[in-house]
């Protein structure tokens, strides 16, 4: 658990995510924690999120988030569900994820390049 805090920490602190808002720690649950996260599961799901995060395209307005680690995804998207970080497009998006579609997003990004 300590080094899933760490890595949320991290995130934070080093803004690896555009526009992050640094309001502190953001603690995850341990359930969401505990998943692994289904690539393939992944991959069915992120027709949506493909349609503005390109592979080619990054930016201040929409980054390319293919390759980031899974942490990072998994606090992002968490975040935004949660109405940490503010953006209404994502809130929404986000807000219809279960924590075991948010882990298998995370899992098929992480894993392209």
């Amino acid at each position: 658990m300590l080094k899933y805090l760490f890595a949320v920490q991290t995130v934070l602190l080093l803004g690896f995510y555009p526009g992050s808002v640094h309001s502190g720690e953001i603690e995850l649950p341990v359930e969401i924690l505990n998943l692994d996260g289904d690539p393939e599961y992944g991959e069915y799901l992120a027709s949506d999120c493909k349609t503005c995060h390109k592979a080619d395209v990054g930016g201040e307005s929409i980054p390319n988030i293919h390759g980031r680690p899974k942490i990072q995804l998994i606090t992002l998207l968490y975040a935004y569900r949660e109405k940490i970080k503010l953006n209404p497009v994502m809130q929404m998006q986000a807000g219809r994820l279960t924590n075991e579609e948010i882990v298998a997003l995370a899992a098929y990004f992480e894993g392209l390049n």
